[in-house]
């Protein structure tokens, strides 16, 4: 790993306050006595004024199949105050099942850079980000923070894109031709059509490069094992996440798509950042980078989307159905294809995880968000 030597950590904490954080809700500590989750999650009782119904939006959830709106729910945690509080399991799921995280991986990815950084790792995100890209050409330009904000301004459309799978982006990226080697295929196929910093474009293939410059950074670029190796000291063991990665033939880590965990150990992921990157007292994440997670990017084109996050407005229209339009707004989320979600909520002292499957189109999006929200608000506000 490449090491700077003095003031790292300082330096990582100013260039993520620099992207802005005014008016975040504030995030909760941990309450006084209670362990973190490292070992697994305590049990708690819902509060006796959101029993009824939290019971029963966990009963709806349940009840459904693949062919209802919302779809099916394979998995279902619910950590209030962090506590378990409420679960569940759709049929041949259980707790200790890795289940897919589809694009919540880009959120984890997120969380990946921020804990080298921590670890030491020669990382400054308005610097270029090192990729495959010819040095001199504009691609090669494009930052750290950039790629992170999903406005590096290549031509790639995944939530507008061609429904048909011989023509989508995101099919022939992970699944078509690009299912050999995922970098060299997007930068084939995927021009530079803005300038970096302006434009903002859902993109599998930015966090697939974010994943890649990770391994060049920890040294372990195209080498599977070792990468793993890597992510779990500085991020899945100290948080207790037991969890599968996903590599191409190259030895990519596909850091857009395919991490494996089980509901309850996304539910630690999504506390980690509850907490603002702190672990038993630690500091896993440097300072601000929840806050950068959580900002709006500098596009004009969006005001759903963070770094590696979704955000809510604080007031609409939205520029994308990609998120709730209601109370609270100071929720944030993990979003995964097929109806995956790790929701965030501050003012709730909340993390609700759902994963299941749930088809992409029509208000099956819009129905799933708003019940995360209805979630929610059946709990008590943080005095």
């Amino acid at each position: 790993m490449k090491l700077k030597i003095l003031g790292m950590l300082t330096a990582a904490a100013s260039w993520v306050l620099s992207a802005g954080a005014q008016g975040l809700a504030t995030l909760p500590s941990q309450p006084e006595g209670l362990a973190f989750p490292t070992s697994g999650w305590e049990a708690g009782e819902l509060p006796q004024q959101s029993k009824d119904a939290v019971e029963a939006l966990v009963a709806e959830a349940m009840g459904k199949t693949s062919k209802d709106l919302m779809g099916e729910t394979r998995g279902l945690v619910i950590i209030w105050r962090g506590k378990l509080v409420a679960e569940a399991y759709g049929r041949h799921f259980s707790p200790e099942t890795r289940q897919i995280s589809w694009s919540m991986a880009k959120s984890v990815t997120q969380a990946l850079v921020g804990a080298a950084i921590v670890e030491g790792a020669d990382i400054n995100l308005d610097v270029p980000m090192p990729t495959p890209y010819e040095p001199g050409s504009k691609q090669a330009e494009i930052t750290w923070r950039q790629w992170l904000n999903a406005v590096d301004g290549l031509d790639y459309h995944e939530l507008d894109g061609d429904p048909n799978p011989v023509k989508s982006d995101v099919v022939q990226l992970m699944y078509g031709d690009g299912r050999f080697d995922a970098l060299g295929y997007a930068m084939r196929a995927f021009p530079l059509v803005h300038a970096p910093g302006i434009y903002w474009t859902y993109s599998t293939p930015a966090f697939h490069m974010i994943g890649h410059a990770l391994q060049v950074t920890l040294g372990t670029e195209g080498k599977p094992k070792e990468t793993k190796e890597a992510f779990d000291r500085i991020l899945f063991d100290r948080i207790g996440m037991d969890t599968v990665v996903e590599f191409d033939p190259k030895g990519t880590y596909l850091g857009g798509s395919l991490v494996w965990a089980s509901a309850r150990d996304f539910a630690k992921f999504g506390y980690l950042y509850l907490r603002d990157g702190v672990w038993e007292g630690t500091q896993i994440l440097p300072e601000g980078w929840v806050d950068f997670a959580r900002t709006p990017g500098p596009a004009s084109n969006t005001n759903v989307y963070g770094a590696g996050w979704w955000i809510i407005p604080d007031k609409g229209p939205l520029t994308h159905r990609q998120n709730a339009d209601s109370e609270p707004r100071d929720a944030f989320h993990a979003g995964g294809h097929e109806g995956q979600t790790i929701w965030v909520v501050p003012s709730r002292d909340l993390v609700i995880v759902r994963l299941g499957l749930m088809p992409n189109e029509g208000e099956n999006w819009p129905a799933l968000y708003e019940w995360n929200q209805r979630v929610a608000r059946a709990f008590p506000p943080v005095n």
